[in-house]
């Protein structure tokens, strides 16, 4: 025999002798026995996030629902008129002055007004035919009544 026809033989024999079934591959979970342990860790994070979460819709809307309520108290028990920097103050120098209440002081435009009588006046307007307004100055108002200098503080 020929050293080919021997070779082929021998390789015949060994193909004969190998096994025929074929090796089953291992299943994901057999092939990493840690595979399991981090699919549930994954799981418990996830409901842990999804709590937290929760948790956290639910303080932002607790607060939301908080200002909410505070603001409609607050409109509804606030006072219908709007308070300045200064107090109503009621003259009571002369009896005759036509100024029943002052409430406060502006700038506008460069120019100084008051509010007297809950009217805005300049510096040379009339109130009520009889005070003139001589100067608006910084927390007062002085006023001229025939003759007479009245200043109005705040």
């Amino acid at each position: 025999m020929s050293l080919i026809q021997q070779a082929l033989e021998k390789t015949s024999r060994a193909q004969e002798t190998r096994t025929s079934t074929p090796v089953a591959a291992p299943k994901p979970w057999e092939r990493d026995p840690t595979g399991t342990n981090l699919e549930h860790e994954l799981i418990q994070v996830q409901k842990k996030y999804s709590k937290q979460k929760r948790f956290f819709r639910g303080a932002v809307v607790a607060i939301l629902f908080l200002g909410v309520v505070a603001g409609l108290y607050y409109f509804l028990t606030r006072q219908d008129h709007p308070k300045t920097q200064a107090s109503f103050v009621t003259t009571t120098i002369m009896p005759q002055v036509p100024v029943r209440i002052f409430t406060g002081i502006t700038n506008l435009g460069g120019k100084a007004m008051a509010v007297i009588n809950e009217n805005i006046v300049g510096v040379g307007d009339v109130l009520s035919g009889k005070a003139v307004v001589k100067e608006i100055g910084t927390g007062e108002v002085r006023l001229d009544i025939e003759g007479k200098e009245i200043h109005l503080k705040l």
